[in-house]
């Protein structure tokens, strides 16, 4: 694979989520997705960036890249958190744990690695 790579270095905080989100939506315009399914991309990658500041060391470092390749748009999020990403069940009632099932539903795919150095790397593609 060939891939064309482009990444925005962030701290971990609620208050850089939306520039995170707005990032993505602009690279992904870039790189030809749809302006229609942008609000979906957003979406989802405002669910790895929450996830990222929720669950990863406060005010660490978190990068968020870009990429495209074969007609896919991959959007990864690094964190210092340790813990795994978890598709969860939610009652009806609760607030939260639905991210990781619309990343689940909407993306081609997603996963997530442990870095060597430290972290993890969550990880999904979306359709150009």
């Amino acid at each position: 694979m060939n891939w064309s790579e482009m990444s925005l270095h962030l701290e971990a905080r609620a208050s850089q989520i939306a520039a995170a989100r707005n990032w993505v939506a602009a690279q992904a315009l870039e790189n030809g997705v749809a302006g229609d399914r942008i609000p979906l991309l957003k979406l989802l990658a405002s669910e790895l960036v929450t996830n990222a500041v929720l669950h990863g060391p406060a005010n660490g470092p978190l990068t968020v890249r870009v990429s495209t390749s074969d007609g896919q748009l991959r959007v990864e999020v690094d964190d210092e958190g340790l813990d795994p990403p978890q598709l969860r069940d939610p009652t009806a009632t609760e607030m939260g744990g639905r991210g990781m099932i619309l990343l689940a539903r909407f993306s081609t795919r997603w996963s997530w690695d442990r870095r060597a150095s430290g972290g993890k790397t969550v990880w999904f593609d979306f359709p150009l």
